[in-house]
């Protein structure tokens, strides 16, 4: 499980739902949640959170893609890579941060990635999770 920490910097919330963007690094991320401030206490502005993602939701795209409507970005340098038979395992470094991302070996072939290439790390807002800093 990929985990940073951040500070939640917006909330919109209706019926139930809510946009959270929390500050990570030098990027503002996006979750959807199925909870508002009213019904989760942790959800304030201001309140420093972990953020949670698993290794098989990061999405790796080369800088040169153009326009997404994917919100969560991280500009990233592949710090290594673990070809399988199937997958391949990348570590990728965004500033101090490591996060994995496991894609399959048909990807990362086709996409030619080595080491030291700089990418960009996608996260769907819906598979991001929030923990509360203790």
């Amino acid at each position: 499980m990929n985990k940073i920490k951040g500070v939640i910097k917006k909330i919109t919330s209706h019926q139930g739902i809510s946009l959270v963007n929390i500050q990570i690094l030098d990027t503002l991320f996006g979750t959807v949640l199925l909870d508002t401030p009213k019904s989760c206490n942790y959800l304030k502005i201001g309140k420093s959170i972990t953020v949670a993602f698993k290794e098989t939701e990061v999405v790796i795209a080369l800088l040169n893609m153009g326009g997404i409507s994917m919100t969560n970005q991280l500009k990233c340098k592949i710090k290594s890579i673990q070809n399988g038979k199937i997958l391949s395992k990348i570590e990728l470094t965004c500033k101090e941060t490591i996060l994995t991302s496991f894609i399959t070996l048909n990807s990362s072939k086709r996409l030619n990635l080595k080491v030291n290439d700089n990418v960009m790390a996608l996260i769907k807002a819906n598979e991001i999770s929030l923990i509360e800093e203790d």
